[in-house]
């Protein structure tokens, strides 16, 4: 494991789109932040979370690119014929996107932070309520991370992987918006209701646009359904990818 994680984590420092999608998260937030400031909102919730409403697609487009080499360049064959097993193979690739979501809520954190600081924003939270909101934020993006993970490792053609991963960032911001319309009372019956706003929680997308404005017990249930989704997302994808035929 610790091999193929080192080996994987080398590629991703040199994966040119990785550092792309940084720099661009980065720009959105000092863009947004700017724009807020000119506006003269200050609001902390505001400015820290703006740009993380599509960071689902921009994790889609780096790490479906990331992996679509694994099966062109014969990456995986070659870890299958040097000894490692499949569950192994599979979980160093979702451990090492992991690590590159964790890099990009750290870049993103620290940026929201220093603008923070220099806006002064007015803070109505407690420090507590802050770190379970980062926290909750980091597990949504493992959320997307073991969703691509699963595209990737499942499908063998690097094009078809990445117009899989960034669609199904696109269909998880879409119908996380259409659930959360739905799920506002008054429209349809309490019974669907209830299951709207389950699988608005449910959403990663979902799970990052509720930071935004909800209470602490509201947050520990979008950490578990991330959780959830992380374990079940990742079970399912190592039962299926022990089963493919790599040729």
């Amino acid at each position: 494991m610790y091999n193929l994680l080192s080996a994987n984590l080398r590629r991703l420092l040199l994966n040119k789109s990785y550092w792309i999608t940084i720099l661009f998260l980065a720009i959105m937030e000092c863009l947004f932040g700017y724009i807020l400031l000119t506006q003269n909102s200050t609001r902390i919730d505001l400015i820290l979370f703006a740009s993380l409403q599509v960071v689902g697609i921009l994790i889609s487009i780096f790490y479906s690119l990331f992996l679509g080499t694994e099966y062109n360049d014969g990456t995986i064959r070659n870890k299958l014929i040097v000894g490692h097993n499949r569950e192994t193979i599979y979980l160093a690739s979702f451990m090492t996107g992991t690590v590159a979501v964790t890099f990009i809520c750290f870049i993103w954190g620290l940026i929201g932070g220093l603008l923070t600081l220099i806006s002064h924003a007015s803070i109505n939270i407690t420090i507590s309520q802050i770190i379970l909101i980062g926290l909750t934020c980091w597990l949504a993006c493992i959320s997307y991370i073991a969703i691509f993970n699963f595209i990737g490792m499942i499908s063998s053609y690097k094009a078809r992987t990445s117009i899989i991963c960034i669609l199904t960032a696109f269909i998880l911001m879409l119908a996380g918006l259409l659930c959360y319309s739905l799920a506002r009372p008054g429209f349809l019956p309490q019974y669907q209701v209830t299951i709207f706003q389950f699988l608005f929680d449910f959403n990663p997308y979902g799970q990052i646009f509720q930071t935004m404005s909800v209470d602490t017990m509201t947050l520990w249930k979008l950490c578990a359904y991330a959780l959830s989704l992380i374990t079940l997302i990742s079970g399912f994808g190592i039962y299926i990818f022990h089963k493919k035929d790599l040729k």
